[in-house]
């Protein structure tokens, strides 16, 4: 009896996999560089929607994106819901999701930590990189 069950509980193991329930990543790094205020939007979404989901999710924003993560940059809002990257940007704040900017950014374009929206940091290339190494990060780049 004790070799049926156990043959039942490895079977189950091994199948698990291929049913979609060991195939979700647990972190998702999202990665933004384009200043399209479009691209940000969708960016923000799926960053949104995935932390919904029960993933544990950062955007990253480098070169031109860095400006959505200024205190005062321009908002575009876009149909149909009248949403801009601003907007999810903070909603995705509000739930617990972390953002940074990378490290060139600031000295860059003149500007310094205080001109960043509250709860945005420079991030730190070392654990950046372990992030984006670990097997269970999936990363997205807009």
């Amino acid at each position: 009896m004790k070799k049926v069950v156990s043959k039942l509980v490895l079977s189950g193991l091994l199948i698990a996999p291929t049913l979609g329930f060991a195939s979700k990543a647990e972190n998702l790094m999202v990665i933004v560089t384009s200043g399209d205020s479009m691209t940000q939007l969708m960016a923000g979404v799926l960053a949104n929607q995935s932390k919904k989901q029960g993933a544990n999710v950062e955007m990253l924003f480098c070169g031109k994106a860095g400006d959505l993560v200024v205190k005062g940059s321009e908002e575009i809002k876009f149909k149909p819901k009248g949403m801009s990257p601003q907007m999810l940007l903070k909603s995705f704040m509000a739930s617990g999701g972390k953002v940074g900017v990378c490290p060139p950014y600031l000295p860059n374009v003149g500007k310094t930590q205080a001109d960043l929206v509250d709860g945005v940091s420079v991030v730190k290339p070392p654990r950046v990189a372990s992030r984006i190494l670990d097997s269970n990060t999936k990363i997205l780049s807009y």
